[in-house]
Order: structure tokens, then C-alpha cells, then sequence
């Protein structure tokens, strides 16, 4: 049944070089895609090459009749749009068959390769955005057309990214948040482009931006930009020298900035292990500080020297206990200082608290073993490891959506 259906469509695309408009298949021309019929069906290459649906309206060919073109694709790098109304570059090779039919590149009237658009004026639509914690802040706007570059803030869209960027905490952070790349924002300022890069149709987005300068002065930053449909995403950033880790939600990130200062947030745990040394040395000072409670804990001998002074104190009771015995050497002086009474050797001192101790799962030369009597509450392994915040597999909204057929 499917290779019938294989045969009736080459059939059907060679029927179509008897056509006398095969003679005006020499040029390249501007073609429209189309993803489902008039019934609401897909157009789905029935070859399974990948092909895509389009019509070519300068050869009055119909949206119900269209041609299916294979990418031609420079090297290993493709971005093939799947929505209807996508004006693409098309040709046909050797005899100008219908069935060597190839398209090469999308036209500037499609939806921009670059992550985001433009910024413009904040519009209040309710969703939050613009208000609270980012009151006055320019939203970013979507930019399509060689027109929109033309427009006021206030007459283009708002990006779909302003949500997520809100959620993430980055909405008014233009080196981490909101971006001005797009292969038309520097055509405003009569200049030639310096952004490349590519975007899928769900809103996931490679970008690379050479930076520029506005006629009133706005600054453009140099930028590589990785961004998934979600929000996570990676920045470097050459002009500003950072470089930026971040989720979609904001709950953890990892920054390295120009003065060679490296932050880390994380809204969960921080867990780091090594099978060997994990050496840490500051050359001036190492602050610690728990909301809660500090715990140290090692399988072998805890040593704590220091060359000058050693300051012990606490605002509630000490507790100082040892299952064996103990050894207090003094160089010069002992001097012991009580409020009250000292008792030597009577009534029973309280004992101290031990810190609680469990097994957790481990990994060793790809065995599953345990590792006993351990305080940490999570443990990073070899792979592979349990995670214990992971969730189900998913994927994006938009995949979902198509997957749907909406």
C-alpha cells in the first residue's frame, strides 16, 4: 500500500514535466509552504525524504498541487521551516524536472533565523510582564519582515520569550535576557548586516552576533547565543567577556565574568564528588555559612592547623567528646575561666551529637554498590547515575503541538 502510494506521487511529479511551463524551469523562484491540504490533512512527503510542500505562484501552480523540494543544505547545517506561508528559494536541476526539485534558503518575508527580535515599548496584557520587578521594562517585540524594521515598538507583537524571560529573572538584563539579534535590526541604521545564525520554527536558536551601534548610540552586544525553545540557554559574550549558563526557569546558573570571578546559584542542592583529592585553597579568605547546620564528617584522621590563632566559640553549649582518650598539651599557660562552677571528673558530662550517617547508592566499574555510612543527602556517581530530582521525558510545547496536528 505505501509503495503505491510512493509510485503515484513520482508519477504524479513526472506527469508534470510534460507540463509547458517545464521550458521556464530554469530560474530560481520564490515558492510558498504549504503544510496541510484544504481538508486539513498534512502534506507529508510520501518518499520520506524529508521533502517539503510548496507552490510556486509566478508558474500559477495551486496550494492542492504543490511540489515537493528537497533541501539543498550547505555542508551539515539545515533548518527546514514547517509552517504554511514560509517564502523559500527554489530550483530545479539538470533537465528542470519537477522531480529534481530543491530549495536552498528562506526569503527575508519569513519569520527571522535569530533568537527573539527586537526590543519595544512594554504592553501591560495582563500576563505580568512589564510589571512588579520589571516595571518599565522593554519587552521584546517580533520581528518578521524587512517593513517591521520600520515600525514603531508599539506595532509589532510581543515575543512569546517575554514570559519566559520574566519567569527566569533575566527580562531586564540585556547581556543574559532579551536580545536585539536578528538579520534585519542593523538594516535600520542603514549598515550591513553582522548577525548569523538559525532558529526552528519551535524557537530554538543558534545565533551569532558580531554587535553593533545604533544612530542614536544603543549598544548591540557581541554575542553567541544557544537558546532552547524553553528559555535555557548559553551566552558568551565577547565585548562584556562572560560567559552564562542558565536554565529556563532560573532555578540554577553558572556565570564566569571578565574579572575571572566564576558564580554559581543553584535553587536545589550543589553536589560535587571526586574519586580522588578535591583540593580548595583561596589565597586571602574561605567563608562558610549554612542557614542551618555545618556537618564534617571523615573516615580517617580530621586535622585543623592554623599559624597563628585558634578561635573556638559558640552562643549556646560546646560539646567536646572523644571514645577514647584525650591529650590537651599546653607550650606555656592554661588559664580556664567559668561563670560558675568547674567539675572535675563529676556529675556525667552530656555526650555530644553524632551526625546521622546512611548508605547511599553508588557506582563502581559500572557495578552498583553502596557506600556505607556516608552524611552527604546526595550523591553524584559514575554514570550511570540515579538522579534524584529527574523527571519524565519530554519534549517541547511546539513538538507536542504538531504532534497533535495543531
Amino acid at each position: 500500500m505505501a509503495d503505491n502510494k510512493i509510485k503515484k506521487s513520482i508519477d504524479a511529479q513526472y506527469a508534470n514535466d510534460a507540463s509547458p511551463l517545464i521550458a521556464k524551469l530554469n530560474n530560481i523562484y520564490k515558492a510558498i509552504t504549504i503544510t496541510k491540504n484544504s481538508k486539513g490533512n498534512p502534506h507529508i512527503d510520501p518518499t520520506g525524504q524529508g521533502r517539503i510542500a510548496a507552490y510556486i505562484p509566478a508558474l500559477n501552480q495551486s496550494p492542492e498541487k504543490p511540489t515537493y523540494f528537497k533541501h539543498a543544505q550547505t555542508g551539515s547545517m539545515f533548518n527546514v521551516p514547517d509552517e504554511t506561508g514560509i517564502v523559500i528559494l527554489v530550483f530545479f536541476a539538470d533537465h528542470a524536472s519537477t522531480v529534481d526539485a530543491f530549495w536552498f534558503a528562506t526569503s527575508t518575508d519569513s519569520v527571522d533565523i535569530a533568537a527573539g527580535g527586537v526590543k519595544g515599548n512594554p504592553h501591560i496584557d495582563g500576563s505580568g510582564i512589564g510589571e512588579g520587578a520589571f516595571e518599565g521594562v522593554a519587552v521584546q517585540k517580533v520581528l518578521k519582515t524587512a517593513e517591521d524594521a520600520e515600525k514603531n515598538g508599539e506595532e509589532l507583537p510581543n515575543s512569546s520569550n517575554n514570559k519566559t524571560l520574566g519567569d527566569q529573572g533575566t527580562l531586564n538584563d540585556d547581556l543574559r535576557g532579551p536580545t536585539s539579534t536578528s538579520p534585519l535590526r542593523d538594516a535600520g541604521y542603514n549598515q550591513h548586516s553582522k548577525v548569523y545564525g538559525m532558529k526552528t520554527s519551535g524557537g530554538s536558536s543558534i545565533t551569532i552576533d558580531d554587535g553593533s551601534v545604533a544612530d542614536d548610540g544603543t549598544l548591540h552586544p557581541e554575542q553567541i547565543k544557544i537558546t532552547t525553545s524553553s528559555g535555557a540557554g548559553i551566552t558568551l559574550d565577547g565585548g562584556n567577556d562572560l560567559i552564562h549558563v542558565i536554565n529556563s526557569s532560573g532555578s540554577g546558573w553558572v556565570e564566569i565574568g571578565a574579572s575571572g570571578e566564576v558564580m554559581v546559584y543553584a535553587e536545589g542542592s550543589l553536589n560535587m564528588r571526586t574519586q580522588k583529592d578535591f583540593n580548595l585553597r583561596a589565597d586571602k579568605n574561605i567563608n562558610l555559612e549554612a542557614g542551618e547546620n555545618i556537618n564534617i564528617h571523615s573516615f580517617g584522621t580530621t586535622k585543623v592547623n592554623t599559624d597563628k590563632e585558634l578561635h573556638l566559640r559558640s552562643n549556646g553549649n560546646q560539646f567536646l567528646q572523644s571514645e577514647a582518650g584525650m591529650n590537651i598539651n599546653v607550650g606555656v599557660n592554661c588559664v580556664v575561666t567559668t561563670g560558675s562552677l568547674l567539675h572535675l571528673n563529676g556529675p556525667l558530662a552530656p555526650t555530644s551529637e553524632l551526625i546521622l550517617t546512611s548508605d547511599m547508592p553508588d557506582i563502581e566499574e559500572l557495578e552498583s554498590i553502596k557506600l556505607k555510612k556516608t552524611i552527604v543527602s546526595e550523591l553524584p556517581t559514575h554514570e550511570p547515575f540515579i538522579r534524584p530530582h529527574s523527571k519524565k521525558l519530554t519534549t517541547s510545547v511546539f513538538a507536542q503541538s504538531k504532534a497533535k496536528g495543531t
